[in-house]
């Protein structure tokens, strides 16, 4: 090789990823010092690697879920016809549930409340109205951490307007009223 001479192409790049440490130039210690330090910043680069691959996993299987639930949507949007019967939201199974918060466009929420039925559901808006700051903040991070997404403000006004219009004015006036523990008491039990 020449002398000052600059390697290019497939060696350059070979010789571009490693760090030579010339143990005749240091002293022994600082040469072992300067060794240690680039393999601690390899293992580093590595984890950092792995972390952004399995980020970037989840990124894609939550994006697929949200997709599914997507497609769902709109396989079952002309189908869904899901009747509400305001007086039995406590009834409802976790199909009705689901069909609900797809029919209202809150696929989101959907996500969020996979295997609730109506009783959990109503239980989950009695919280939500109760410390509504508080749950929008423990929803949102749950979203986030469950699917990495982020559960827009929007999403979580139209979920209580919807949940209030089936819940509220029924409850009451089907004789449903919220005792102190945020329970629901029917006519029979009084």
């Amino acid at each position: 090789m020449k002398k000052d001479y600059v390697p290019d192409g497939w060696l350059g790049f070979i010789l571009g990823t490693r760090m030579y440490i010339d143990f005749g130039t240091y002293d022994f210690d600082k040469a072992i010092q300067l060794l240690d330090n680039e393999i601690q910043l390899q293992k580093k680069k590595r984890k950092d690697a792995k972390e952004a691959a399995k980020m970037q996993r989840r990124a894609t299987i939550s994006s697929e879920n949200m997709d599914g639930v997507k497609e769902e949507i709109s396989r079952n949007q002309h189908a869904i016809n899901v009747k509400v019967n305001k007086n039995s939201i406590i009834n409802w199974n976790e199909d009705n549930v689901r069909e609900f918060l797809l029919k209202h466009n809150l696929s989101a929420m959907a996500f969020l409340c996979q295997g609730i039925n109506g009783e959990e559901l109503f239980n989950l808006y009695t919280m939500c109205k109760t410390n509504s700051i508080s749950m929008y903040r423990s929803l949102k991070f749950e979203l986030l951490h469950g699917c990495n997404k982020i559960l827009p403000i929007s999403t979580y006004l139209r979920f209580m307007s919807r949940m209030r219009t089936v819940c509220d004015d029924t409850l009451i006036s089907s004789g449903y009223t919220l005792n102190k523990s945020h329970e629901y008491d029917t006519p029979e039990d009084e």
